[in-house]
């Protein structure tokens, strides 16, 4: 059966820790043989319903979409 490429993505994300450098894009896209483009839009996607967290970079003055990070979970205080 199909998996979503989005919930591939979470799998990925779920098993980096927040201190490590972003997943981007192009690493992603690697890992399944996919087109940056589609990645980029299942990113998007991940960011938009709050299951990710961007990694944004200027590209000549725009902020853009460059790789995720995992979505923080807030730590109990006592």
């Amino acid at each position: 059966m199909p998996v979503e490429l989005t919930d591939q993505i979470l799998k990925v994300l779920q098993n980096t820790s927040t201190q490590n450098r972003p997943i981007t894009i192009s690493d992603l896209a690697r890992r399944f043989g996919a087109n940056r483009q589609l990645i980029a839009g299942c990113a998007r996607q991940l960011v938009d319903n709050g299951s990710a967290q961007p990694s944004m970079v200027l590209v000549q003055g725009v902020p853009t979409l460059h790789g995720l990070m995992p979505q923080l979970v807030p730590t109990p205080t006592a």
